[in-house]
């Protein structure tokens, strides 16, 4: 039975769900069933969590429908069940594909609950149709092409969505092709990659998005304009620090299912100017020092895969080099440990939104921080992994405009050790550790010492062990004096962003 017009459908009616006959009801964008007979269970699935409804596999003549005499005037066949896709939420943010099909003797309702269901998934407008797909199947364990095809490219069929996919073939191909192409008709730009990968795309789009609009990206000073487009990230990389910042998890299907859903949250970019030009946009962390340093070295060690981090961060943890450098800032008065974790509904990014006065407002002091440094982090999310489960700075967050400065000084060699422990922890962070320093800053600037002029050259290994490269998600850039700046909310990605912890899944199939 079916009451109201397709913008407040009310369906009734029963199923037969494994076996045991269920009262079925959509109401108000909610499908709810339950036992009719003891135990009695009953399940409560909003549509938004669905993914898609589609005819079962199970098919009756017609003419048993409409009587064995009315024969000639029947169809072929006719559905007599329908299943719908949908996504639960578990245990460590992970989101699953799960599917419930239900049974029913006449086809008509069928069709009708289907053809209601898929106009209320149609509707939801935030929901990408065709989608841009860049996969680079180089990156982290080399497994990206295999990624999407058995796993990216199943859900994206199931949703009804329609993608092309390019395998990346060289370093910045993903921005050239976005730079120079016509995206027209794509509702979505998504890359399967690492943090670098996801690097190029954004650095693309914005750029792109400037150049329509006349703006020049190389003064520092510019505000430069969001992109319509949002973007998501299915992680293949080697850390997918990203990833698990704005997911709470690295798993491909939750990303995936993310994506499908359309939900989309602002994400902050900060941009790196040096000499009068744009180097490039970050949205993980941006490292001077010991990191900066193993991303250099590593690069010697590409055929290692992933184990060239850990190879070349035990070379450089033992080396122990220190770099003087003097950092000057625009310090927010809340300290980063006196903040909230940033999680879904997130208060501050949701009240920093955007609001320049109030983010010039809450700006108390400019602080000049000079020293030798073991390293120098200016964090834009809180750079979570597997590896480091609570990231550089975890109450760092992704949409209010500002980035957590995380200063670590030049120190003996089991400090360092200490501090790489405190990395690794579950539970506790570096912010009390005494040889570290940690920020909240609009934006700052970053000189080495010793200065060099342009007519001076690096010739002793002196001067050379005191210049450092920095580490900009994942890349190395090689101009050391640079001016940092936060662009709040710049991008548009899609994510649902980590949420409270539940026991279990909420999974609808029977036992």
């Amino acid at each position: 039975m079916e009451y109201g017009h397709s913008s407040a459908s009310v369906l009734l009616n029963t199923f037969v769900i494994k076996k045991k006959r269920c009262r079925v009801y959509f109401h108000r964008g909610t499908l709810i069933w339950e036992t009719e007979k003891s135990p009695y269970t009953r399940w409560t699935l909003p549509l938004t969590d669905a993914l898609a409804v589609n005819y079962g596999d199970n098919y009756i003549p017609e003419s048993w429908i409409r009587g064995k005499n009315n024969a000639a005037t029947a169809l072929p066949s006719s559905p007599t069940s329908f299943i719908l896709h949908y996504a639960a939420r578990g245990p460590n943010n992970r989101w699953s594909h799960h599917t419930v099909v239900m049974y029913h003797t006449d086809s008509r309702q069928v069709a009708s609950w289907v053809k209601t269901i898929r106009n209320y998934l149609l509707n939801i407008s935030c929901r990408p149709r065709k989608i841009l797909v860049f996969v680079n199947p180089y990156g982290g364990k080399k497994k990206g092409e295999k990624i999407w095809q058995k796993e990216v490219q199943p859900l994206m069929r199931i949703a009804g969505i329609e993608t092309k996919a390019i395998m990346t073939e060289r370093a910045g191909h993903i921005k050239d092709i976005i730079l120079n192409s016509n995206l027209d008709g794509f509702q979505a730009i998504v890359c399967v990659g690492g943090d670098g990968t996801f690097a190029e795309l954004f650095n693309g789009l914005v750029l792109r998005t400037a150049n329509d609009l006349q703006v020049d990206s190389n003064d520092s000073n510019v505000i430069l304009p969001q992109p319509l487009i949002p973007v998501g990230i299915i992680p293949s990389g080697s850390t997918d620090t990203l990833a698990y910042s704005l997911h709470g998890t690295t798993d491909v299907q939750t990303c995936v299912i993310h994506i499908i859903f359309g939900d989309t949250a602002g994400l902050d970019l900060s941009s790196v100017h040096g000499n009068h030009s744009l180097h490039r946009l970050y949205a993980s962390v941006l490292s001077y020092g010991y990191l900066g340093d193993v991303v250099k070295e590593s690069e010697k060690f590409r055929w290692m895969g992933p184990q060239r981090y850990d190879y070349s961060g035990f070379k450089k943890i033992i080396a122990n080099k220190g770099y003087e450098g003097e950092i000057e800032l625009l310090s927010d008065p809340c300290h980063p440990a006196a903040s909230t974790r940033c999680m879904k509904n997130c208060g501050r990014c949701i009240s920093h939104a955007c609001d320049d006065e109030k983010r010039n407002h809450e700006i108390s002091r400019k602080l000049t921080v000079r020293g030798k440094f073991f390293m120098v982090n200016g964090a834009n999310v809180s750079c979570a992994c597997s590896k480091c489960p609570q990231g550089f700075s975890p109450h760092c967050h992704i949409g209010d405009g500002c980035l957590d400065i995380i200063l670590v000084r030049h120190t003996s060699l089991m400090n360092n050790i200490r501090m790489l422990w405190r990395l690794s922890s579950k539970k506790k962070n570096v912010y009390d550790l005494p040889f570290v320093e940690v920020y909240r800053a609009r934006e700052f600037t970053f000189q080495a010492f010793p200065q060099l002029s342009s007519t001076d050259t690096i010739s002793t290994s002196h001067t050379r062990s005191t210049v450092s490269v920095w580490n900009c998600d994942g890349e190395v850039l090689e101009h050391v004096d640079v001016k940092i700046r936060v662009h709040c909310q710049l991008l548009k990605v899609f994510t649902r962003r980590m949420q409270e912890p539940v026991k279990q899944s909420k999974c609808f199939c029977f036992p």
